[in-house]
């Protein structure tokens, strides 16, 4: 089999050296041309096409393609008009652990919202009850590139995002976790619709005495629950939920919300999710509340980066939706926000955020998505506490001016960063400098 690894990024080139080991035939390419990739294509040494167009197809058998490449992409339009098979990274990975019969266990999740964090708890988890495990997948690593510690430790935990899940086929995960399904990525997928039913492939080949996990606050997936042939939970209903402060799990309590290093309703709900992927494991009950109280969250996630004068400035700049910036609000109750949103655009929809907005006492708008977002909020009612600015130390300068003494500063921007920053994590950064050096730019008022 000839197979063509289009897109080099990370994903990519794991992809072609895990070919490449196994002696199979592979070329590569991408539709970019620039130094890093023909530098990539060197150190590979395999046979590749930069700027490349569906002329690369010739010849190939299957195509595995980087999570960043689109379906209309042309290359992978005329793959499927051509009958040529396209397969995930993370789908390739599954096959080469062995397809049905892989060598090692592996628990699944994704949702729009939280699931890094569910999957960085997990790992807190069974690192607490000594349990060997390998994680990998969207933000983590490729899976293509640890393959042997996968199989060594003989259970994967794995975070796939809906760009992996679009050309993944009856993957059978023994735990699979949809979190939430919120308007995202839209400029990736065709419409919210493929959207979700993307998310909701990781149910997909699943059987008896596999667990789906579901989330009651959620509709895509709690819709779905009565068609799943498996083992159901629905975190947040019955007795697997934060009931007066506690969180329960199957009626056993696992921890007090007070005991816990991390806070906010959608991370005890992400903690739940993961303790109920551990018991599926074979963890204990002590073995799961030793690791969420010793749990704290990754930098990004609702950070408390600097204080002044009374005011906090917290950094939630994985807030990348929408409804990430809602449950962000949910957690500031009785004190008032100043709300930074804004960033590169990814065309969504910010009416999910308006039941929110009397939390916050001001909004600021900044980036290529801010002045959309500014007019929205002005024609939504909101443009006496809405303002503009050119970029994020224009609102870090603002807000700072804005906040008074109990106040929040928050930094949750329902957007991407590539308008200004390499990443969330670069953005994150920033704020928190900006925190300490605040600029002054000319901001406009609604």
């Amino acid at each position: 089999m000839r197979t063509l690894v289009y897109g080099l990024g990370e994903s990519g080139v794991a992809a072609t050296r895990a070919l490449l080991e196994r002696g199979e035939e592979v070329f590569a390419a991408d539709a970019g041309a620039d130094g890093r990739l023909r530098r990539t294509l060197a150190e590979l040494g395999v046979q590749g096409f930069l700027g490349a167009g569906p002329e690369v197809l010739e010849g190939a058998d299957r195509v595995v393609v980087s999570p960043g490449v689109r379906p209309r992409d042309p290359v992978l339009q005329a793959a499927e008009e051509r009958g040529v098979p396209v397969v995930s990274e993370v789908g390739l990975g599954l096959g080469l652990l062995g397809g049905e019969q892989r060598e090692a266990r592996v628990v699944a999740v994704t949702g729009t919202n939280g699931k890094t964090t569910v999957v960085d708890i997990l790992h807190r988890i069974l690192d607490a009850s000594d349990v060997p495990h390998a994680v990998a997948g969207n933000s983590w690593r490729a899976l293509t590139g640890c393959l042997e510690e996968v199989i060594s430790a003989g259970l994967l935990v794995l975070e796939v995002s809906s760009f992996q899940l679009h050309y993944l086929r009856s993957p059978g995960f023994e735990v699979a976790a949809l979190l939430n399904v919120r308007p995202d990525h839209l400029n990736w997928h065709a419409s919210f619709e493929e959207y979700a039913r993307d998310k909701l492939r990781v149910f997909d080949g699943q059987g008896p005495g596999d667990l789906a996990l579901l989330s009651a606050g959620d509709p895509v997936g709690s819709g779905a629950a009565n068609s799943l042939d498996v083992d159901v939970l629905v975190v947040g209903e019955d007795d697997t939920a934060v009931r007066d402060g506690h969180l329960l799990l199957r009626g056993s309590e696992l921890a007090a919300v007070g005991e816990l290093r991390f806070a906010g309703t959608h991370n005890h709900e992400n903690a739940l999710f993961a303790a109920a992927a551990a018991q599926k494991l074979g963890v204990t009950l002590q073995g799961i509340r030793a690791g969420l109280l010793d749990y704290e969250l990754k930098p990004h996630r609702l950070e408390v980066v600097a204080e002044r004068g009374g005011v906090l400035y917290v950094d939630d700049s994985k807030a990348t939706n929408p409804a990430a910036v809602a449950a962000a609000l949910g957690s500031f109750e009785g004190r008032p926000v100043v709300l930074i949103v804004g960033g590169s655009e990814k065309e969504t929809d910010f009416s999910e955020l308006l039941p929110h907005l009397g939390r916050c006492r001001a909004v600021v708008c900044q980036g290529e998505a801010g002045p959309r977002i500014f007019e929205y909020l002005r024609r939504e009612g909101w443009g006496g506490i809405s303002y503009l600015a050119v970029d994020l130390a224009g609102s870090v300068a603002e807000a700072t001016a804005l906040a008074r003494p109990g106040e929040v500063v928050l930094l949750s921007p329902g957007c991407a960063s590539f308008d200004q920053f390499a990443g969330y994590a670069e953005r994150g950064a920033a704020f928190a400098r900006l925190a300490d050096e605040v600029t002054g730019r000319r901001v406009v008022r609604g």
